[in-house]
């Protein structure tokens, strides 16, 4: 459980790192001429987050994507979520915001403006910290979300919704135990999340065996939250949804049931496609035995 926490590379602190890689992201989303648009921008540093770093003894990923053109970045990042939809189909309901755009054949300039964003991330190294286990000590997507929505590149740092030194000493004053479970009301993109299942690993506790509930008001930031769950290792257990908890004092009760709701349909299409499946197997075989009986006359 415990981690080595030596840093290598260009960017010893994370939090100055992911600040770097969101500007990069904002400067390259306004250029695009699609800034109204920040949830495509959002989707691809969250897809590139879900990559992790290959061997070091093949081919660079970053320098592989950097050549991938506008379109391939989009087959790549429909692959990515797929793959998010078919190993976590609870999270499917909450990502979806982030992933609607690159499933609905979007127009060219669009692809254009996603590979814009994945080049500038990856210039700016984005996979030597969600690639490694740096990402663990920070919340780059927190961060971007910040930054697309607000005026100024320079208040990238001061409209993180908890600043990563005051999550982290909350969490280490409480860390949770085993098989328990944390709330967030206000979650944005899960920093205090993050903050609390490092404070269980400095205790070799594991956040996996937690029960995660959060809500949030922008359904980009439960969107990015849910990513982050996997980025983070946060474990199955994570029960989010967007809503005013100021309001709605039983929203914990309505994330539960459309989690449930979200895993019984994706049950039932993964029976039907079983079912499809042997239908198929058998009309093959009686097909192949049919063919050998006519030839055989």
């Amino acid at each position: 459980m415990p981690r080595n926490t030596n840093r290598q590379g260009n960017h010893p602190d994370p939090d100055r790192h992911a600040a770097d890689i969101a500007q990069s992201v904002e400067v390259a989303w306004n250029k695009s001429n699609h800034s109204g648009r920040r949830d495509v921008a959002l989707s691809v540093v969250s897809a590139l987050a879900l990559l992790n770093q290959r061997d070091a003894n093949t081919a660079d990923l970053a320098e592989q994507l950097r050549a991938q053109s506008a379109e391939e970045v989009a087959r790549t990042l429909r692959e990515i979520y797929t793959a998010v939809i078919n190993s976590r189909p609870d999270l499917t309901h909450l990502v979806f915001p982030l992933m609607q755009w690159v499933f609905n054949d979007p127009e060219p300039a669009l692809k254009r403006a996603a590979k814009q964003v994945a080049d500038a991330a990856l210039h700016a190294r984005q996979l030597d910290l969600t690639g490694t286990e740096r990402r663990y000590d920070t919340d780059l997507l927190g961060v971007v979300l910040t930054l697309l929505k607000s005026d100024s590149a320079g208040k990238a740092n001061a409209q993180i919704y908890t600043p990563v030194p005051l999550a982290d000493m909350m969490a280490r004053m409480t860390p949770p135990e085993e098989h328990s479970s944390v709330c967030d009301p206000a979650v944005g993109t899960g920093g205090l999340l993050r903050a609390a299942a490092q404070a269980m690993r400095e205790l070799d506790r594991d956040p996996t065996t937690v029960t995660w509930y959060g809500a949030d008001v922008d359904d980009l930031a439960v969107a990015a939250c849910a990513v982050n769950s996997l980025i983070w290792g946060l474990g199955p257990r994570i029960v989010l949804c967007v809503a005013n908890t100021l309001s709605e004092g039983d929203w914990a009760r309505r994330a539960e049931a459309q989690r449930a709701e979200v895993l019984q349909v994706s049950e039932r299409i993964r029976h039907h496609k079983l079912m499809i499946h042997a239908v198929r197997t058998a009309q093959q075989l009686t097909d192949l035995t049919t063919d050998k009986r006519h030839d055989g006359q």
